[in-house]
C-alpha cells in the first residue's frame, strides 16, 4: 500500500516529529511504500511544500489523490500559517478537506492544539475533522472537546500521546561507539554504515544552523540531510528511478526523422528549463509545484487502462 505521510520528522529528534518517525518506521516494517512530504525545508523528506497555508492546503490535496492512504500530522504553517486571518484559515482548511475526500483512508495527527492557529474549533475545522477516517490527538483534553463537536463521528478520536520513551526503542550506535574500532575490531558493515550516517547527519545538522552548508548557485543556506541519509534503522533509501544509459541517449540523438537538431532546443526541455528556474524562487514556486502535479494530472488521464 502507498502511504503519504504529511509533516515533520527528525531532525531535531523532538516532540510530534520523533512520534511522526516511529509511525513512518512502523509501516515500512509492515511493507507499505511511505512516502514522506514535509513544510519545513529542515526536516528530512523526500519531497516538500512549496509554501505555508492554503498553497500546502492545495498542494496536499492533489498529493493525497494519488496515494492509498494518507497521514497527515497538523504543525504550524501546516494547514493554517500563524497570521493568517479568519478568511485564509478558512479557505485552507476547506481546501485541505475537499483534497483528503478523495481518499479513503485518512489520519489526522493534532499533537497539541496551539499547531492549529484559531483552536480545534469552528465550521471549517470541524469539515477537516470529518473528511479523516481516524483522528490522532496528544491529550484527553483535545479528544473530549473533539467529540463533542463531532458528535457521533467522535468515536473516530483517539489519544496517543508522544512518549518519551520511544527513541529508545531502535537503539543506534553511538558516535562513541568509534572508539574501540581499528584494524581486526568486531564491527559489521551495518554498524559501521549507521555510525557513519549518524555522524554525517549531525555535522550536517550542525552546519545547517549556523548557515554553512554550501548549496550550488545558492552561496549558503541552512540544510540538512535528506531522508536517505536519516540515521534511522528501517529508513531505507527511496527509489530514485531508473538510470538512463548513453545508448538511450544516443538514439534520442541520432538521426531520427523529424527530431530536433542538437543546436535547437525541444519543447519539452525549455518547459522543464521554466520549471525549474521557476522553483528556484520563492515567489513563482507554488506555481511551479502545481504545474508538476497538473502534468502528472494530465497525463494519467491519457494513459490507456487508467482511471481518470
Amino acid at each position: 500500500m502507498k502511504v503519504l505521510v504529511v509533516g515533520s520528522v527528525p531532525p531535531p529528534p523532538l516532540g510530534h516529529r520523533q512520534a511522526l518517525l516511529h509511525d513512518v518506521l512502523r509501516l515500512r516494517r509492515e511493507g507499505h511504500d511511505v512516502e514522506i512530504v514535509s513544510l519545513d525545508p529542515l526536516s528530512a523528506a523526500h519531497r516538500y511544500l512549496a509554501a505555508p497555508g492554503l498553497a500546502a492546503a492545495v498542494e496536499v490535496g492533489l498529493l493525497a489523490r494519488g496515494a492509498d492512504a494518507v497521514v497527515l500530522q497538523i504543525e504550524p504553517g501546516l494547514p493554517v500559517r500563524h497570521n493568517a486571518g479568519r478568511a485564509e484559515r478558512t479557505a485552507a482548511l476547506v481546501a485541505l478537506a475537499a483534497g483528503l475526500r478523495s481518499n479513503e483512508n485518512v489520519t489526522v495527527r493534532l499533537q497539541h492544539p496551539d499547531d492549529l492557529p484559531g483552536g480545534a474549533g469552528g465550521r471549517a475545522a470541524v469539515e477537516l475533522w470529518k473528511a479523516a477516517t481516524h483522528i490522532e490527538v496528544g491529550d484527553e483534553a483535545t479528544r473530549s472537546d473533539l467529540v463533542s463537536m463531532l458528535g457521533p463521528l467522535g468515536e473516530r478520536v483517539s489519544v496517543t500521546p508522544p512518549s518519551e520513551g520511544e527513541q529508545g526503542q531502535h537503539p543506534r550506535p553511538g558516535i562513541a561507539a568509534l572508539a574501540g574500532w581499528g584494524d581486526g575490531a568486531a564491527a559489521t558493515a551495518a554498524q559501521v554504515q549507521a555510525v557513519v550516517r549518524e555522524r554525517a547527519a549531525a555535522e550536517r545538522e550542525s552546519l545547517a544552523r549556523r548557515g554553512r552548508l554550501p548549496v550550488t548557485g545558492k552561496g549558503r543556506h541552512p540544510r540538512v540531510a535528506q531522508w536517505q541519509w536519516l540515521p534511522a534503522p528501517g529508513a531505507g533509501v527511496p527509489d530514485l528511478g531508473p538510470i538512463r544509459g548513453d545508448k538511450a541517449g544516443r538514439r534520442r540523438r541520432g538521426g531520427r526523422r523529424g527530431s530536433p537538431s542538437p543546436g535547437r532546443p525541444s519543447a519539452r526541455r525549455v518547459a522543464v528549463s521554466m520549471l525549474a528556474a521557476a522553483e528556484r524562487r520563492a515567489v513563482t514556486r507554488p506555481a511551479a509545484h502545481f504545474a508538476r502535479l497538473a502534468l502528472l494530472e494530465l497525463r494519467a488521464a491519457l494513459r490507456p487502462g487508467t482511471e481518470p
